[in-house]
C-alpha cells in the first residue's frame, strides 16, 4: 500500500519533471525565434500549444513563429483564440495585427483595415509599443494617406527618437501630404 506521503512526492516530482521539460522547450524555441527560424519554433511550439491552450505566452510566441515563417493564416487563428483569454495583452494584438496584414506589398485592403483595427488596439492599451506607430505608418503610406501616415511616424519618433527610417518615412509623408494640399 502507497502512503500518501509518498504519492504527493511523487506527485510533486512530476509536476515538477513537467514544469522543467515545459521550460527547457519554451527556451529552445525562444533561441529558434531570436534566430529568425519561425519554422522550428513552431514545431515546438505548436506541440505545446496542443498541451497547454490557455497559455497565451504560447500563443503569443506561436503566432510569432507563424508570421517569421510567412504562415500568416495559420497565426490568425491561434492569436485570435489568445485574445479571449487576455484581451488586454498588447503583444496577442500587434502579433495578431501582423498576422492580419501579412506581406503589406500584396496585402488587400481588408486585410490592411484589419491589421489597421489591431493595431489600434495595441495603442489603445500602449501607446508607447515599440514598432506600432511605424508599422500603422506603412500601411497608411501604402494606402497614400500621408496625414495619418505622417502622424504615425512622428509618434514612431516620440517612441524612438532615434529611428533613422522613421524620420526619412516622415518627412517624405509630410512632403506628399504638402503637395497633395
Amino acid at each position: 500500500m502507497v502512503s500518501t506521503d509518498d504519492e504527493r512526492r511523487y506527485i510533486q516530482r512530476i509536476t515538477t519533471m513537467a514544469d522543467e521539460q515545459y521550460y527547457r522547450q519554451m527556451k529552445e524555441a525562444a533561441a529558434f525565434l531570436q534566430s529568425g527560424d519561425g519554422e522550428n519554433a513552431s514545431v515546438i511550439l505548436r506541440r505545446l500549444h496542443e498541451l497547454h491552450p490557455d497559455d497565451v505566452d504560447i500563443a503569443v510566441n506561436l503566432g510569432g513563429a507563424y508570421i517569421l515563417s510567412k504562415q500568416y493564416k495559420l497565426a490568425i487563428p491561434v492569436l485570435e483564440a489568445a485574445t479571449t483569454l487576455d484581451e488586454n495583452n498588447a503583444a496577442i494584438w500587434n502579433n495578431l495585427a501582423a498576422a492580419y496584414l501579412g506581406t503589406l506589398p500584396i496585402s488587400t485592403p481588408e486585410q490592411q483595415t484589419n491589421a489597421i483595427s489591431a493595431y489600434q488596439r495595441v495603442l489603445a492599451l500602449d501607446p508607447y509599443y515599440p514598432n506600432a506607430h511605424y508599422n500603422l505608418g506603412l500601411i497608411y503610406e501604402d494606402r497614400q494617406d500621408w496625414e495619418n501616415a505622417r502622424e504615425m511616424f512622428a509618434w514612431a519618433l516620440r517612441v524612438d527618437p532615434n529611428d533613422r527610417d522613421a524620420r526619412m518615412l516622415l518627412d517624405k509623408a509630410e512632403r506628399l501630404r504638402a503637395q497633395s494640399d
